[in-house]
This record gives structure tokens, sequence and C-alpha cells, in this order.
């Protein structure tokens, strides 16, 4: 069982482990060797971690900066071990949250359980140190050892089994919890989005335009009515071949469309235009009968009827 706290995490004690290596991951085993790198006493890494092997660390806790246990030694008498691990930098951190904001696939690794190799070479690249080297892992025990002791081993060989678990419990001795990290990185992705999404046209408020009304410039003078409707210049000799066009019916409709606009521009400049009601707009049957009326070429006449019917 693990209790979460906002900077805080509390693993139970683990059981025994017996034949079998303590870490089976890559950065579990790169924790221990930043461990066994930083001893100076051999013998002690060995009794750490026989003492860990036999089940003698207590709860683990974890915190930005630190972990530490309750350790037994082999006379049964408990010691309060901890270990100090650096923490990164202010700075440090902006750079590895905007790398995992940058791809999508480190931040779905870590919460699967795993520390892709990628991400530790693509933070190493932007100078951040994400696994403990050398130095990185000072001891601080209760039997006053100055060096690492068999209890602080056995504390470390514990963590690396969380570690293999687990890959966010080596962030928050960095210095940031899961959740923190998982939305900072969230933000900062969808904050990338944004920015590179294109931007809508810009546009003018509706009562911006309606108050600025008086500034517009007048409207241009409306065009002249013609002495007759231009007649359309559509002929067969136009028509493609093979392109199954009615000319006549064509020619037909571009006329009364001429018409009609002609006629609408007349009644849009006669004196009191404004006070006159729009037409309804006509059904097809009314529309048809109107072109009906109108005179079109005889094979068109079958087929107004039928519209005309309805």
């Amino acid at each position: 069982m693990t209790t979460h706290h906002a900077s805080e995490r509390t693993f139970e004690a683990l059981p025994p482990v017996r034949g079998t290596a303590f870490a089976r991951s890559w950065w579990g085993r790169t924790w221990l060797k930043a461990l066994e790198d930083t001893a100076l006493d051999g013998k002690q890494v060995k009794a750490g971690r026989r003492h860990a092997r036999a089940g003698a660390v207590g709860a683990v806790s974890v915190q930005p900066g630190r972990i530490t246990a309750v350790v037994r030694d082999h006379d049964s008498t408990s010691y309060r071990s901890d270990v100090l691990v650096q923490q990164l930098s202010a700075a440090d951190w902006a750079r590895l949250l905007e790398l995992v904001a940058g791809r999508a696939g480190h931040l779905a690794a870590l919460l699967d359980g795993e520390m892709p190799p990628e991400l530790v070479e693509d933070a190493e690249a932007v100078g951040v140190e994400l696994l403990p080297g050398i130095g990185d892992l000072e001891p601080e025990c209760a039997c006053e050892a100055w060096d690492h002791c068999a209890h602080t081993v056995a504390l470390c060989h514990q963590v690396a089994r969380l570690l293999d678990e687990d890959p966010f419990v080596l962030l928050l001795m960095r210095g940031r919890g899961e959740s923190e990290l998982v939305e900072r990185a969230q933000e900062l992705g969808a904050e990338r989005t944004t920015a590179h999404a294109p931007r809508p046209p810009a546009g003018v408020l509706a009562h911006e335009a309606f108050t600025a009304r008086h500034r517009l410039p007048p409207l241009p003078a409306p065009l002249p009515v013609a002495d007759a409707p231009v007649r359309s210049p559509l002929s067969a000799g136009d028509v493609p071949a093979g392109c199954e066009v009615d000319v006549a019916a064509l020619e037909f409709l571009a006329a009364d469309a001429a018409v009609r606009a002609r006629m609408l521009l007349e009644e849009a400049l006669a004196p009191g235009h404004e006070l006159t009601p729009l037409p309804t707009e006509p059904t097809v049957r009314e529309d048809a009968a109107r072109l009906a009326a109108a005179g079109p070429p005889q094979a068109s006449i079958a087929r107004l009827t039928a519209a005309a019917r309805g």
C-alpha cells in the first residue's frame, strides 16, 4: 500500500526477496550503481544487501531530496536511516517539463511505469541529469556512521525495488510529485497547441459596426437602367460536343433573368421605393406558371407544365 501526500509518498515494508536481483529495470540498476560508486566500504554494501533481502527495511518515506526508513540490524536494534538526493533546480525542472510536454511519448511512458532511455538522453542533452551519479546519494543514519552503512545501503536497495515499479518515485526525490509534474506538462502541451493553432480572421463586433455607420463613406451611385434587357450571347456553337444542354431553354432563362433584374432596378430607383413591401418568394408552381406565360421554347413547355402541376 502507498500513501500519497502533496510532496510525500510512503510505501509499506516490502517482503524479503531471495534468489533474484534487486533491480530489474535499467534505471533501478543505475540507481544501485550510483550507490556502489559512492560507498567507500564494499563490506557495508554487501551487509546492507543482506539486510534488504531479509526484509529488515520498514516503511519507506519518499520526499523531495530525501528517502527515509527504519532499518533493523542483525541484533534487532532499529535505526532511522536517511539518504539525501540532490534535487533539480527550478531551471532544470523548467527545461525538463518543456521536454516532456514536447514529446507525448515521454509522459505516456512514465505513466505506464517506464523510464524511456530517450527521455534520460534528451534530458542530458539540455543539461538535466535525471539519474543519480557518484556522490549524489548522501547517507544520514542514527548509527552515526560517516559513510554509507549497512542501514542506508539496505534502504537504497529497497528503493531500487520501488523504482522498478514506478519511475515517478525518482522524480519525486528530484523535487516534483507525479500530479504536479503531469498537470504542468499537460498545461505546457496545451499552451503549445494553442500557440501553433491557426488564428481565426480578425472581425468587427456588431455594436462597433453599427456605431460606426456615421463614419462610413456614402454608397456609390446606382447603375443606370438599360434601355432594354441585354440578350444572352449563347448559341448552339458555344456548347461542347456531347454536353446535354438545352441551349434554347438556357437562353430563355437568361433573357427572363435580365428582364426581371431590369424591373427590380427600376422599382429600387423609383421615389418611395423604401415604403414598398418586399415581394414574397414565389413557389415552384407559381414560378413555372409565370415562365410558361412568358413564351418559352416549345421543348420547355412540357417540363414547365409538369412543374406547375406539381
